[in-house]
């Protein structure tokens, strides 16, 4: 397993790292409009949260990342099961207009367990109720998925870190409790798991927007849209024939599982 005194942070290897993630769900399912690169000189619109309490690192690393546009609507595309990415450029806006304040902000993306004790060096990358909480610490490199799922926590398919948070952080409870409920990796390993996920197919693009967890049960529809995504070439990037592939997906949602979550959608 790494360890922590082997890993750096690096800002411009998170921003790779997010930005071939992206990439990557557009070779499958995404829409390659909705991912926006950050414009020469970054997102101006991040200059507004200056009172989230985050260090001036979080902040020019938010200022340069890659975002998947959002309206915060429930059709917005998904980057995970249940989990939408957050769009800070967009929630700056919503400060810059008065809809919302850096409190509100740090309570939709951290969630009202953390929101109050996560340090100033960590920021969340997921927002909305119900999203899976995934944490990047700015300080050590890593990324920490909260209350990670048991099947990928015990059997990952990338190694975590090996260091307990009750020894490295040296009697601090509060702050080592929240870690000791969260995965490690360092920030590439940790989105090659999610892509791991996605090339098993134990995540399930249903559309260019909805994904769902294939691992949660049985579910003849899932195996079915699995199926569909095999006969296309997945995951053989060189073979997938991402268009045809979501177009046979609606279309058998459709005539099999008409109302459908992703079968009346593009």
């Amino acid at each position: 397993m790494p360890e922590l005194r082997d890993i750096r942070y690096s800002r411009q290897a998170c921003i790779a790292a997010v930005h071939d993630y992206y990439q990557f769900l557009t070779k499958m399912y995404l829409d390659e409009s909705v991912v926006a690169e950050a414009p020469p000189g970054g997102w101006p619109a991040i200059d507004v949260l200056r009172d989230m309490d985050k260090t001036s690192e979080v902040l020019e690393l938010l200022r340069h990342l890659p975002y998947i546009r959002r309206e915060f609507e429930d059709t917005d595309p998904e980057g995970s099961p249940r989990t939408h990415f957050a769009d800070w450029p967009a929630l700056a806006s919503l400060v810059a207009d008065g809809e919302e304040d850096c409190d509100d902000l740090r309570l939709v993306t951290e969630g009202e367990e953390l929101c109050e004790i996560l340090p100033p060096h960590v920021f969340s990358l997921t927002n909305g109720d119900g999203a899976e909480l995934f944490l990047v610490d700015t300080k050590l490199g890593i990324i920490l998925w909260h209350q990670c799922p048991d099947e990928i926590k015990f059997n990952p398919s990338r190694e975590p870190v090996f260091d307990d948070p009750y020894d490295y952080l040296e009697g601090d409870e509060e702050q080592a409790g929240w870690r000791g409920d969260s995965r490690a990796w360092s920030i590439p390993d940790f989105f090659e798991i999610l892509k791991d996920q996605f090339r098993e197919l134990n995540y399930v693009p249903i559309s260019s927007r909805t994904v769902k967890d294939a691992t949660k049960g049985d579910n003849e529809m899932l195996e079915l849209v699995r199926g569909i995504y095999r006969e296309h070439g997945w995951p053989d990037l060189d073979c997938y024939r991402k268009r045809e592939c979501l177009k046979a997906v609606k279309e058998a949602l459709k005539e099999r599982y008409p109302g459908e979550e992703g079968s009346d959608v593009e």
